[in-house]
């Protein structure tokens, strides 16, 4: 593990203040860092033994948000997807995914929201976002085409693109980004012949 950064103050349903944060790793396995916070303010505890957590996204940074609504947490993250699993989660960032928790410690990745295949030259990333009643609208640093020669890389993006995302609470893989499934891919070629 290597660094922790971007950290995400939440509340959890017990009430505790807890710091979220992306953790630089070299494995393909994205972790993210727990940290309690006294109710004072003033200090954060870590225990190694239970602080790390599975989480989509976890090498980049994310936002997550509470939803009274569904009782459960949201974060639109830029996952990395099984065929672009590699040594350096963070550099991928071509697929920003819609994943969900009851508990802050068990995420589940319910749809695709923004994909794109290449992962050099394509990101969606640093995504601020907040509840539109149904909807999540956000803001998005975009790396991506622009008739002029794109992003010079996916982090170093071109644009800033706003989304809305409407019924998110209803979202699931069948609702998946175009070709961001590889079975939407064997459809694709298969309807192509």
């Amino acid at each position: 593990m290597g660094a922790w950064l971007e950290g995400n103050a939440v509340v959890t349903q017990n009430g505790e203040l807890v710091d979220i944060l992306r953790v630089q790793t070299r494995s393909p396995d994205e972790k993210a860092a727990i940290v309690h916070i006294t109710p004072d303010g003033k200090k954060g505890t870590f225990d190694p033994a239970t602080g790390f957590v599975d989480f989509p996204g976890g090498a980049k940074k994310f936002a997550i948000r509470f939803d009274a609504q569904s009782k459960l947490y949201w974060s639109l993250a830029s996952i990395v997807d099984q065929r672009h699993r590699a040594p350096n989660p963070g550099s991928i960032r071509n697929t920003l995914a819609l994943t969900c928790s009851a508990d802050l410690q068990r995420w589940a990745v319910r749809s695709i929201l923004l994909y794109h295949p290449d992962v050099k030259n394509h990101g969606f990333q640093y995504v601020d976002w907040l509840f539109d009643n149904n909807d999540i609208i956000a803001a998005c640093r975009t790396a991506y085409d622009d008739g002029l020669g794109g992003a010079n890389n996916n982090h170093d993006a071109n644009f800033l693109t706003f989304h809305r995302f409407r019924d998110f609470r209803q979202l699931t893989m069948s609702d998946a980004a175009p070709g961001s499934s590889p079975d939407q891919n064997r459809q694709q070629s298969s309807a192509a012949q």
